[in-house]
């Protein structure tokens, strides 16, 4: 088997910032010392690098059919962009296929990445309408290595909207199997309402998509989830959070012992409410929507001191003619922003640079924290012997503009245009093979492997 001697780098953990060699043999990391590796057959010069865990992005949309368009990501062109953003390993959301078994759908996405993925993948089906064939699926799903199955507490109307007695139900199911419910948590009630008010008053712009989904309506699901997890003692996951006030909802959950974990998501951290008042405002259209500079400042707060556990991308790449068709009326532009390529770049940038986040944390909120959570501890998330060798050459100190040119994703826009970033990958590698070098690719197409995953209780359950 090849062997790679990283040589020189400062390596980086949740526990520690030090120079070391990292010593590779085949897919997996065999040594990491100061004096690991005297001879390889192939020597990285890391030094005035950082060398970094492979980003865990555990919330992506490839392939997603949603408000009458696709997604442009598929699993080449969104790995590819992945790849260059320094992540190397994805979960993609699979919806349940309307009268087929829930296991077809797993077995598609799995056919859609063969021959394209070039880093390595694993799936979370998505269940939108219940009965008793699905929820007697749930076990062979968990066992099958897809043990976190995805609900919408919103978008009724989409026809993906899971009512609270059946989302109880699915939790029950999945907590007996060894499982986690993801939940994208908005009350679709209010939102209705809101829309619905704002349509007829003539307020159809983009921000109008913002003031139709409150913070308060993020909030009241959340609660509704902490009772569902008070009620059946299941783990849930709330994705993309948005609401202050749910992080501290979360938060003291989490202390009187409920299994709940959060997420929020790169463009909450950066963006706000008020980029969607421009012209081009549509391109900020995403659910839960952005929020105030004020939630944002707290958002990082939570970020830094663990209140929340992760940050992913909840990339969902819709073409600019796709985002067009909200650009009089915001309920009809596809929710969502291209954003898996920037995600550690920004973070970095954002946060370690400006002193809002410490480098060790960096790596729990993009690495450790997700391969843990997801069932992918211990083989990826850390640069530790025995893991596979997943791994980011970044320099800390070079600079550079982020825009549509400069990222590599599919989608023909951008909303990180024009921002300055503090960082440059320069080089990634996937169990071993270096795929990123500057601007070129070396990884050959359908060379990523599905993710078995198994949920570990001692990260999903709180002691």
């Amino acid at each position: 088997m090849k062997t790679t001697l990283i040589k020189g780098g400062t390596v980086v953990t949740p526990r520690e910032i030090s120079r070391k060699n990292v010593y590779i043999h085949g897919e997996k990391i065999a040594e990491v010392s100061e004096s690991a590796g005297q001879k390889a057959d192939l020597i990285v010069d890391a030094s005035g690098l950082y060398v970094l865990p492979g980003a865990i992005d555990t919330h992506v949309h490839f392939n997603d059919e949603f408000m009458g368009t696709v997604s442009v990501h598929d699993y080449y062109t969104g790995t590819l962009a992945a790849a260059y953003g320094g992540v190397t390993s994805i979960i993609d959301f699979s919806n349940q296929i309307p009268g087929k078994p829930l296991a077809l759908t797993l077995k598609n996405k799995i056919k859609e990445a063969e021959g394209k993925a070039i880093i390595d993948y694993g799936v979370h089906p998505v269940i939108t309408k219940v009965s008793g064939e699905i929820l007697d699926e749930i076990p062979s799903l968990v066992d099958q290595g897809a043990p976190t199955i995805k609900c919408y507490m919103t978008y009724r109307s989409e026809g993906l909207m899971v009512e609270m007695p059946d989302l109880k139900k699915i939790l029950s199911r999945l907590n007996d199997a060894g499982g986690m419910l993801l939940v994208h948590a908005e009350d679709n009630d209010t939102i209705e309402s809101n829309v619905q008010r704002y349509i007829k008053q003539g307020k159809t712009a983009a921000y109008y998509h913002a003031l139709s989904r409150p913070p308060e309506s993020e909030f009241k699901a959340i609660q509704r989830c902490i009772t569902l997890a008070e009620e059946t003692g299941g783990p849930i996951f709330i994705v993309h959070m948005t609401s202050d006030k749910g992080m501290e909802a979360v938060a003291s959950a989490q202390k009187k012992g409920g299994h709940l974990h959060a997420e929020t998501c790169t463009h909450y951290l950066i963006f706000y409410e008020d980029m969607l008042k421009q012209e081009d405002g549509i391109k900020w259209i995403c659910s839960p929507p952005l929020r105030k500079q004020s939630i944002q400042k707290n958002l990082w707060k939570g970020i830094a001191d663990g209140r929340i556990a992760m940050v992913s991308s909840d990339d969902a790449a819709y073409s600019w003619k796709a985002k067009l068709m909200g650009k009089k009326r915001f309920d009809r532009c596809p929710n969502g922003i291209p954003g898996i390529e920037p995600r550690l770049n920004i973070l970095y940038s954002e946060g370690v640079v400006k002193n809002r986040i410490s480098l060790p944390r960096l790596i729990e909120l993009t690495a450790a924290d997700p391969a843990k959570l997801f069932g992918l501890w211990p083989r990826k998330g850390r640069i530790e012997a025995g893991a596979d060798a997943d791994i980011v050459l970044l320099d800390p100190q070079k600079k550079w503009i982020m825009s549509q040119k400069s990222l590599h994703m599919a989608a023909d826009w951008s909303a990180y245009e024009g921002i300055e970033i503090v960082g440059k990958i320069e080089k990634v590698f996937s169990r071993g093979e270096m795929i990123i070098a500057g601007n070129k690719c070396f990884a050959a197409k359908g060379r990523g492997k599905y993710l078995h995953r198994r949920l570990d209780p001692k990260y999903i359950k709180q002691p």
